[in-house]
């Protein structure tokens, strides 16, 4: 067969990668699809078959009752053991005439043997199915050597049983089977947990979904929805796919991207994603993308390709792993002859076994990925893309963050902040004559102005004609007063065209220049008779957010384009250092000088116009990503706009790593004085097996604790809240969120009318 560089794959139980080969050309994954199901250990096969659900339950009851036999005989053989050991206590009779105890001690050794059979069958198939997996890969893994230690201690029992002479070791190798069982068991249940996270993403699209077909709907499966078709999406319902709506209002839960828990409108034309929460009202929706794409798909994706992506962490462990092999057979052949010429070559195997258990890398192929995709799933649920686990790992080690303004400190939507109106001049007229000469703009002030007096709108405007003036204004000419001209714009161009302004407008003015704000004037009759005041909105959470930084004593600075004066206001609102009129190339140059400096920074961005900035920062941290998932540039995506999530994943990154730190110092130092130990002989290998699982048990536990909400220092109140949240389910209500029974009222009040009203809706 031909030889093809090893592509690693993933377990069909826990999807950890699977082990690599002891040489880089070994059978690729592809050669091995039609062997069936792949698993990184006998654990993940057993855990496998007694968690199946495609299987009858009958099959998966018997797999687990296999281990519960299995546990039966192997007590019953230690009772067997315990027994033959009071031999040794007391001295054998010599007598003829006292045959009987030595014909009961003969018949113990034969029970060991029967009773320890089943035990062999139940327990070693998934130890010897994976060790020879594993060499038909080129991979000599740990269960090689597990059963190389398994079958040697039962082999040499049996000879002792057929001679009638020698020591027996029954127990221990049932002991060995039994919890190295439950120690693999624990830990691919424990990987497996791990990575919940991306199961339950893929379990908030639904299974089946209602297409329209003429005048009636059909129930397909998600499969089979083609970009086009018509779907009918009812209150209570997940978006299926991305898709544009055709009919019907509702609202939209979009926490699932951006992290907030208050919903927003969906109107006819408005684009909505795969996986949000339509709310209230029935929906029909033509798909425009495939299933399980878009920006859903693009999110799986990337939990997907992230977990895969390995850290320096993971790559030390791994190049120790690939050495462990080699280093374990010659430590425990040398501890067997060592022993053997020594002491005796029962004694040289049981040591050698010893070592064998003992060293079992368990804890050490754990260390790592486990707490990684732990953090992983944790903050996918909080909203935080990490784009690679080494992303993590240097995210923790960052002392200082620069930000980006528009668009990451602010909203980067202007905002009107203040109307100041003319004496002789009344709202209702500037408000009637600003919406109507805005009505068709598609500035971003005329829009600001639309927002700010959206409440002052009447129930109709009429239509205007209305005349841009580039870079200037709008300008129009009632039909009504020919001779009236109004303007709309800046404050330059009316002065320019001589309209006039009373001291109070000019004061109004003059306030907002010295603001560093925008200011939008309408004039008629040659005078000023309003300014808006316009302003970009603070984001939300930035100065909880700064404060939390700058408490862990973190350096903290914002970068812009933006004018000095407005870069001023802003800085002084917000209390940090700001470095005004720079180019992206600007900024890409003032974190290379602070990396040279010594200092490790992290740079947040909205994603798009900064991405030579985010490049060439240790971290490049995207803000808003709920709409696209991918940034080229950036290591880390924030989904939502709360800015509180940075301080969030920076301390989260920082307690993975110390978690990442403390099971591999115990991983290497258990295994380097359990070697020795056992080496000396000092070990017994049921011990060892004992050992080996609370090894295992005590990496697992600590690292699945990075997915619970109370093993990270909570920011605030708020942050507490919602880092309670999980992805699928609710999260503590606040005032402005939607509870279940907000749901629940809403998906009942349309209940009675909803198949009625699905097919008109459409």
């Amino acid at each position: 067969m031909t030889s093809t560089v090893y592509t690693p794959g993933e377990c069909d139980y826990c999807g950890l990668p699977l082990p690599r080969p002891l040489f880089r050309r070994a059978r690729s994954v592809e050669a091995d699809v039609s062997t069936g199901p792949r698993f990184c250990c006998s654990g993940c096969r057993f855990a496998a078959a007694v968690t199946q659900e495609k299987g009858e339950a009958g099959e998966a009851g018997w797999t687990l009752a296999k281990l519960g036999i299995s546990i039966f005989f192997a007590m019953s053989v230690m009772v067997f053991t315990f027994s033959l050991w009071s031999f040794d206590v007391y001295d054998a009779p010599a007598s003829e005439n006292e045959r009987l105890p030595l014909l009961f001690a003969s018949l113990l050794r034969w029970l060991g043997l029967i009773f320890s059979v089943p035990v062999l069958l139940l327990l070693g198939q998934p130890l010897a199915e994976e060790a020879w997996a594993g060499l038909r890969k080129g991979v000599w893994s740990s269960d090689l050597l597990l059963l190389t230690g398994v079958v040697a201690a039962f082999a040499y029992s049996v000879s002792s049983v057929l001679r009638g002479d020698g020591a027996v070791y029954f127990e221990t190798a049932c002991v060995i089977l039994v919890f190295v069982t439950l120690g693999r068991w624990l830990a691919a249940r424990g990987r497996a947990q791990s990575t919940a996270t991306l199961d339950q993403l893929q379990r908030l699209l639904p299974e089946q979904v209602r297409r329209q077909h003429e005048q009636s709907t059909e129930e397909i499966p998600l499969d089979d929805v083609r970009i086009g078709d018509v779907l009918v999406i009812r209150a209570g319902e997940r978006i299926p796919v991305d898709g544009e709506i055709v009919s019907g209002e509702s609202s939209i839960d979009e926490q699932v991207f951006t992290g907030e828990s208050v919903p927003v409108d969906a109107r006819p034309g408005q684009h909505v994603h795969a996986g949000t929460l339509n709310v209230t009202a029935t929906l029909c929706l033509r798909a425009t993308a495939a299933p399980r794409a878009g920006a859903f798909g693009r999110l799986l994706e990337a939990v997907r390709a992230a977990r895969d992506a390995q850290g320096r962490y993971q790559t030390t462990a791994d190049r120790f792993a690939t050495l462990f092999f080699p280093i374990i057979a010659v430590v425990a052949a040398a501890t067997f002859i060592v022993h053997g010429l020594l002491r005796s070559w029962t004694d040289g195997g049981l040591a050698a076994l010893s070592v064998v258990l003992i060293a079992c890398p368990c804890a050490l192929a754990l260390a790592t990925p486990l707490a990684v995709w732990a953090a992983l799933g944790r903050a996918a649920q909080r909203g935080v893309l990490f784009c690679s686990g080494e992303a993590i790992e240097r995210l923790a080690d960052i002392n200082a963050v620069r930000f980006d303004k528009t668009g990451t400190l602010t909203t980067g939507t202007p905002q009107v902040v203040s109307l100041v109106i003319a004496t002789d001049s009344s709202r209702e007229q500037i408000a009637a004559r600003c919406l109507l000469m805005t009505a068709e703009s598609t500035h971003v002030f005329s829009r600001s102005i639309q927002r700010f007096l959206r409440a002052d709108a009447p129930s109709r405007l009429a239509t205007a004609d209305v005349e841009t003036i580039a870079g200037s204004g709008l300008l129009w000419q009632p039909d009504d007063a020919t001779d009236e001209t109004i303007r709309l714009g800046s404050w330059s161009w009316l002065q320019a065209e001589g309209v006039s302004a009373d001291d109070a407008m000019t004061t109004a003015w003059r306030a907002a220049e010295q603001a560093a704000h925008s200011v939008v004037a309408i004039a008629w009759d040659n005078r000023v008779q309003a300014i808006f005041e316009i302003a970009e909105e603070t984001r939300r959470g930035a100065l909880d957010a700064l404060a939390t930084l700058r408490s862990r004593g973190l350096d903290i600075a914002m970068l812009t384009g933006d004018h000095p004066a407005r870069a001023a206001r802003l800085s002084q609102e917000l209390g940090l250092p700001a470095f005004a009129a720079l180019t992206p190339e600007g900024k890409a140059s003032e974190l290379t000088r602070l990396r040279r400096s010594g200092s490790r920074v992290a740079m947040v961005g909205d994603g798009i116009n900064d991405a030579p900035a985010l490049a060439a920062a240790d971290v490049g941290i995207a803000l808003g990503c709920g709409t696209d998932i991918t940034r080229d540039s950036a290591d880390v995506c924030l989904l939502g706009d709360d800015l509180t999530t940075l301080p969030w994943a920076i301390e989260l990154a920082r307690e993975t790593v110390q978690v990442i730190r403390g099971n591999l110092a115990w991983a290497f130092g258990y295994n380097a004085i359990g070697v020795c130990v056992a080496a000396a002989g000092w070990l017994h290998p049921s011990v060892a097996a004992v050992l080996m699982v609370v090894s295992s048990v005590a990496v697992i536990a600590r690292s699945i604790r990075l997915g619970q909400c109370d093993t990270v220092n909570e920011l605030s109140t708020q942050s507490s809240k919602d880092a309670c949240g999980a992805i699928g389910t609710p999260r503590p209500p606040t005032d402005n969120a939607v509870t279940e029974d907000d749901i629940t009222a809403a998906v009942s009040t349309i209940a009675a009318n909803r198949d009625r009203n699905e097919v008109l809706a459409c």
